[in-house]
């Protein structure tokens, strides 16, 4: 029983991660419908300015974090306005901005590889104590994890439902000519969207690499399957949909990798969104299908 109670324990700590990036991923996909992929690409570059903040110039881990949130939020809106806003001008549709997407991942990933020479890096720093809760333990940097993913979530429902931005944000979600029509400031939103989604994107970036104790120029790759999964799984658009998925992976593949089959966790977590879509593919996909046009 104790050794069941122990991997629900970490189950929540990679769902907290999860969920972090999910959020931001699907607040961004339901907004721009843009199936962004490089948003992986974005966790690398904040999970390597955390490695320096931290190694190199000796910066607490949890201002880095911060940091690195920032960093992401500032190259993702770069992206938005630039690379994505260009392509979106001539005409580009869904599936060949997911092509877009893909490439500018690559390119960002083998830059990082470039400038790492393909190392692995590792972080080290204090987990703080052991806290004990009947048959569970859980350090405090673990604890901090999860905390920080309970914070992004009320956070995000305070600005989603009690802020002017957020229901503008909402609304352009669910017409954005209508949004447009109705005298919302279409285009501030957008790159609002872009900083707070790039914001999370850096942060679960760097609570992934905390957890993990290494960094390389596949720590978003590695990633972003968990994120994209959660966020499908939970309905595009939806924090909460999101939060309950990622709670859902991440005890799925803890489980699996606590029966001694680790090297099969992720594919157990696709596993279970395998199962999701054969059951009810219209009600997971209809918000991701609902727009036919980019919102940039």
């Amino acid at each position: 029983m104790s050794v069941f109670v122990q991997t629900i324990g970490f189950g929540i700590v990679s769902a907290s991660i999860i969920a972090v990036g999910a959020m931001g991923f699907t607040i961004q996909f339901g907004l721009t419908n843009v199936l962004n992929l490089s948003f992986g690409g974005v966790m690398t570059v904040a999970a390597f300015v955390v490695y320096l903040t931290e190694q190199q110039a000796g910066v607490n881990v949890w201002v880095g974090l911060v940091l690195a949130g920032v960093a992401a939020a500032l190259l993702t809106l770069f992206l938005g306005k630039t690379v994505f806003k260009l392509y979106a001008r001539r005409g580009t549709r869904l599936f060949e901005m997911v092509m877009v997407t893909l490439g500018l991942s690559l390119v960002i990933e083998y830059a990082v590889d470039a400038i790492s020479r393909d190392q692995v890096y590792s972080i080290t720093f204090n987990q703080g104590a052991s806290y004990h809760f009947g048959s569970l333990r859980l350090s405090e940097s673990q604890l901090i994890i999860v905390a920080i993913g309970i914070a992004v979530f009320l956070g995000l429902e305070a600005l989603l439902h009690m802020t002017r931005l957020g229901k503008a944000l909402r609304a352009m979600a669910v017409d954005p000519g209508l949004a447009r029509s109705c005298g919302i400031p279409t285009n501030r939103i957008v790159n609002a969207t872009w900083l707070i989604t790039g914001f999370l994107c850096g942060i679960a970036g760097v609570i992934f690499v905390i957890n993990s104790l290494s960094v390389s120029y596949t720590t978003g790759m590695l990633f972003l399957p968990s994120v994209i999964a959660a966020a499908i799984l939970g309905g595009v658009g939806s924090p909460r949909g999101a939060v309950l998925a990622a709670l859902l992976l991440g005890i799925v593949t803890q489980l699996v990798a606590a029966a001694g089959f680790s090297a099969y966790s992720s594919m157990a977590a696709f596993g279970v969104l395998v199962i999701v879509l054969l059951a009810r593919p219209s009600g997971v996909l209809s918000a991701a299908t609902r727009k036919v046009e980019l919102t940039l």
